[in-house]
């Protein structure tokens, strides 16, 4: 019973569960985010709100996905559930997980910018730029998201890994 719990979070379906929940975070994030855009003076504390949560989201899920390779052995899945098609799900989701917690690591400095005091960096008035900033990661987020679902959803049952 653990393993098969364990499988399906750590497998092609969780991961895709967790994908199609962050995406529809992320889609809702930006409906919300885009009209407070036009007036970010007044809508700072929502702003910085929205863009620092979804950045720790996606920096928590991309270590978790990046390290699925060292996670597996952990939690005794690997070798006993190795397949070509694990390898593959492992290399794709190194890759993807390293690109959401870049993302969401450049999206928690944006908010850090605008959070420091005006002495130390002047953001006085350009906050619109920064959180819009942050709306481009969150929809360069997006589309990896929906590449990475492909990815997942077309998985090969062979595969030889790149050696690099």
């Amino acid at each position: 019973m653990r393993d098969k719990a364990l499988l399906f979070l750590t497998g092609r379906n969780g991961i895709l569960l967790f994908n199609i929940l962050i995406l529809a975070l992320s889609i809702f994030s930006l409906w919300i985010m885009a009209p407070m855009l036009l007036n970010a003076l007044d809508n700072i504390p929502d702003l910085e709100n929205v863009s620092e949560s979804l950045g720790v989201i996606l920096i928590a899920y991309g270590v978790a996905i990046e390290e699925r390779h060292s996670l597996m052995p952990i939690f005794k899945l690997y070798p006993k559930f190795y397949t070509e098609k694990q390898a593959y799900i492992d290399d794709i989701c190194h890759a993807y997980g390293l690109f959401y917690l870049l993302l969401g690591l450049f999206m928690e400095m944006c908010v850090a910018c605008v959070k420091m005091p005006n002495a130390i960096i002047d953001t006085d008035h350009i906050e619109y730029l920064l959180f819009g900033v942050s709306a481009v990661f969150i929809v360069w987020n997006t589309g990896l998201m929906f590449r990475h679902c492909y990815l997942l959803y077309t998985a090969p049952e062979q595969y030889t890994p790149d050696v690099h």
